[in-house]
């Protein structure tokens, strides 16, 4: 039986700016390599200035895959972003590139360019953040800080990520009252938190 070829993601860049850091070169780049490989929720890519693969992590394998590259070659979108980079290395506003694009299943993903050197070799440092990973996170974070409970939780993860109330409705399966109600104990929940941080500064 032959299997139907899934369509290639749709992608749509959403953002795109220069950070305002000041131009210098990493003062420990294998340090800060190994930073960003202890972060296992986002992907991570060095690349050569031609645009080919040396090392990449999981999450940029999986993501690499959705956008249809090459074996070992950049995708058409990170390699966009990449020769902005390489091309404006030395204007300080531009050291590093960000930039926002939307994948099928994923979301957005946020993408970080920036000119590394590796010993004498230049190269580029590539950070992908999953940005839904990022909420999803947060929201654990929240419900552990502020004692949320498991349904706070889920409907707390898709406030977060901007999800209206007739949505989490939907998606749940439950009342849009019953929604507001669960919206009005987190955030009560929030305050007495911050109630109980300012009484504890006071004491």
């Amino acid at each position: 039986m032959k299997t139907a070829t899934p369509p290639a993601a749709k992608l749509s860049v959403v953002r795109a700016t220069p950070s305002t850091s000041t131009h210098q070169q990493p003062s420990n780049p294998i340090g800060m390599l190994r930073a960003v490989l202890g972060n296992l929720q986002d992907g991570f890519i060095i690349a050569s200035p031609t645009g080919e693969i040396h090392q990449r992590n999981q999450p940029a394998e999986r993501i690499c895959d959705l956008l249809n590259a090459r074996e070992n070659q950049l995708p058409i979108e990170l390699w966009t972003l990449c020769k902005s980079a390489l091309k404006n290395k030395d204007v300080p506003a531009f050291d590093k590139l960000d930039a926002d694009i939307i994948l099928p299943n994923i979301g957005t993903v946020r993408i970080r360019v920036q000119n590394i050197t590796i010993g004498d070799t230049a190269s580029l440092l590539i950070v992908l953040e999953d940005r839904q990973q990022t909420l999803r996170n947060r929201a654990l974070s929240d419900a552990a800080l502020y004692g949320l409970t498991e349904r706070e939780t889920e409907i707390w993860q898709m406030r977060l990520r901007g999800a209206a109330y007739k949505e989490i409705s939907t998606t749940l399966w439950i009342s849009v009252d019953t929604v507001k109600k669960h919206v009005k104990s987190i955030l009560s929940k929030q305050r007495s938190h911050q109630d109980d941080m300012e009484y504890a500064l006071m004491a």
